[in-house]
């Protein structure tokens, strides 16, 4: 009996969800003015994440009669990882270019306070301020949302793969 659980089936709604917090996690940063780099609210989105891929593996095994091989719980929880980090990646990239573009700037004005800070010589400031500005531009936001979420998912889904796999003694 081959697998009937369609991957999609799970990782759609479940990257969905997950996108749509990212979402409002970021817009309510931005309304409210928390520091981006708060501990909190990095603990609570870190754990609402873990929870979103646990719950879609949990899913995809209930759907797959109770049954889920390491492979699966990789392929379910970077399916839900690539769908919610397109989804957040392409928001990012607006956040950052129409919404905040004042975060770019703040970001690059801090560098060079902390190169004038350090003394750098002129032309080290020069190469670091030209690194500066790829890294604090919304384009790089937007890779940095899709890598993170890749990364994320797949080591969240090893994880709860090695914790919740069953394999199914039909396919050995």
């Amino acid at each position: 009996m081959e697998n009937s659980t369609s991957i999609k089936s799970v990782a759609y709604p479940y990257g969905f969800v997950l996108a749509i917090y990212s979402i409002l996690a970021l817009v309510l940063i931005y309304v409210f003015n928390v520091a981006q780099d708060n501990w909190v609210i990095g603990v609570i989105n870190t754990l609402v994440s873990i929870a979103i891929f646990v719950l879609a593996i949990k899913k995809f095994k209930q759907n797959n009669n109770g049954f889920l091989s390491l492979k699966e719980a990789l392929k379910v929880g970077l399916a839900v990882a690539v769908i919610s980090g397109v989804i957040t990646a392409i928001y990012s990239y607006i956040h950052y270019s129409f919404v905040y573009p004042e975060y770019s700037e703040m970001m690059y004005d801090q560098a060079v306070l902390q190169m004038a800070e350090q003394n750098m010589p002129e032309s080290q400031q020069n190469q670091a301020l030209e690194m500066t500005k790829m890294f604090t531009s919304p384009w790089f936001f937007a890779t940095m949302a899709l890598v993170g979420s890749l990364f994320f998912g797949f080591i969240i889904s090893l994880i709860t793969g090695l914790i919740l796999k069953r394999e199914n003694p039909a396919h050995q």
